[in-house]
């Protein structure tokens, strides 16, 4: 693992755990097991680091938008794969997950990042805006959708981290059905 990764990690785990104001870049090298300035050769200030890894973990995310590009799957499957594939990444990634969740409306964030961020947004907005001419789903704007995507997944998330279930893959699916049902057009 490189150094820049090193501080990358400490950084989420500490962030999450103590929060931005009380994570210094010290604690966050010192965690990582360098040198103190050695932060700074890899970002300008702490705000530069928090703005990186917002990027870096959405980035991480968007491999689950191919399943969208399957014309062989139905919108619907295509979804639930979507949905299924990203609860397990957040299960497997716990500190991720609660970094996205804690600096996703974060003042931290620049306008730069939430562009980029936007950016990614595009080709989602253009599949929801596709299931909505075609008439799948309901006609709601794009950021309503949105958030009714991130409290579903939120939850089910919070609650299987909680939950020692051995019904996991199911409670997914149902998750999933539920949030259908949200959305679908009647």
């Amino acid at each position: 693992m490189t150094k820049k990764e090193k501080i990358m990690e400490a950084a989420i785990r500490l962030f999450c755990s103590l929060g931005f104001q009380n994570t210094s870049t010290t604690k966050i090298t010192k965690e990582a097991g360098v040198g103190t300035g050695t932060l700074f050769l890899y970002f300008k200030s702490k705000d530069q680091l928090v703005n990186d890894l917002y990027l870096e973990i959405k980035k991480e995310m968007q491999v689950y938008h191919h399943v969208f590009s399957n014309s062989n799957l139905a919108f619907k499957d295509q979804l639930n794969t979507f949905w299924v594939e990203v609860v397990h990444w957040g299960l497997a990634n716990p500190d991720k997950f609660k970094f996205l969740m804690q600096f996703k409306n974060s003042p931290y964030l620049t306008r730069i990042t939430m562009d980029e961020v936007s950016e990614d947004h595009k080709f989602v907005a253009e599949v929801m805006q596709k299931a909505i001419a075609d008439g799948l789903i309901i006609n709601q704007p794009f950021e309503f959708l949105m958030a009714l995507f991130t409290s579903q997944f939120l939850s089910i998330i919070q609650y299987l981290t909680l939950q020692n279930n051995d019904q996991q893959e199911a409670l997914i699916q149902t998750s999933f059905e539920i949030l259908w049902n949200g959305i679908k057009k009647n």
